[in-house]
């Protein structure tokens, strides 16, 4: 039981772990250890905060799963949104990374050059900050893990560069401490694991804190937790709409018969103290993405032309 109250799953003892796709050696000890300091330190000193990540896991499952599915990332890389951000749109670090996956705002700012797939760039301005939109966040950090993964330049041990890591948990340590400083410790080390790199401290706890809150989560009751369910947090979005005057979430609340709190939940990418979607930027119509409950788009559209907030199409 290595001296510590929780232990791995007896299946895990028995055929090994797999994790994102990727084998953990448990065989080794200090793997081992690592992991299950972390698995201990979650259910003992986090468990609350336990409870909270798998019940939002299972609500945001819907949103975030197909969006990962849809760049060929591994499933448990919704987990890493929970240790960023604990699944808050509005999270800001005292490094200044911000919104659901934690992105600071020169890398927000700044894609991959040439490489147009995987464009991870989000709008910031003084009244909107994507990076606490949970849709458009989730595809920048897909693509910002896939970039990683796949087709960031790295350079190993005098070998030629390759494209990518092509190893989940390096680009997992990557997207926590950068990738230039993983090459450096890779490099200075000589290695080409994780588990064999000496790392920032927050980095050595990182992956194995990410795949330990995804063995918890997939062993529910071996580890005795019982999540109620939470309900989705499925909605409708409404893209590319141009208004022909300022919108209030208090407005949208009305014509959906909801709370302002519901609408700006679904839309954090606005600050709160704002509360409105403009119609114009800088003298410049907006096109504006919006988030409402689901199975009320329609509705919303049918209002926003009723009482004139919808912005007409001019004919040529």
């Amino acid at each position: 039981m290595d001296g510590l109250r929780y232990g791995l799953p007896p299946q895990v003892e028995k055929n090994g772990l797999r994790f994102a796709s990727q084998a953990v050696p448990l065989n080794r000890s200090d793997v081992r250890s690592r992991i299950l300091k972390e698995i201990n330190y979650l259910l003992l000193d986090r468990r609350s905060r336990v409870f909270y990540w798998l019940s939002r896991a299972d609500s945001l499952k819907p949103t975030i799963g197909p969006i990962l599915k849809g760049y060929s990332l591994p499933y448990e890389f919704i987990y890493l949104a929970a240790i960023e951000s604990n699944y808050n749109g509005r999270a800001l670090s005292s490094a200044g990374a911000f919104g659901y996956w934690q992105f600071i705002k020169a890398t927000a700012l700044c894609g991959p050059k040439g490489c147009p797939d995987y464009d991870w760039k989000r709008v910031i301005n003084n009244w909107k900050d994507e990076r606490a939109d949970l849709v458009k966040s989730t595809h920048s950090a897909a693509r910002y893990l896939a970039w990683l993964n796949r087709v960031k330049k790295v350079s190993l041990n005098g070998h030629p560069d390759t494209d990518g890591f092509h190893d989940w948990f390096l680009t997992a340590a990557s997207y926590n401490a950068g990738p230039t400083r993983v090459i450096q410790r890779l490099n200075a080390y000589g290695t080409t694991s994780y588990w064999d790199t000496p790392l920032p401290i927050e980095t050595e706890k990182y992956v194995p804190r990410w795949i330990a809150l995804g063995l918890i989560s997939g062993n529910r009751d071996f580890y005795g937790l019982k999540i109620k369910p939470g309900g989705s947090t499925s909605f409708d979005t409404i893209e590319q709409i141009k208004l022909a005057k300022d919108l209030s979430f208090a407005q949208i609340a009305k014509m959906l018969n909801t709370t302002p709190r519901v609408i700006w939940s679904l839309n954090s990418q606005i600050p709160f103290e704002k509360a409105v979607f403009p119609a114009r930027h800088g003298g410049v119509i907006i096109k504006h993405t919006i988030h409402v409950p689901k199975g009320t788009g329609k509705k919303l559209l049918t209002q926003l032309e009723l009482q004139g907030f919808k912005k007409k199409q001019t004919k040529k």
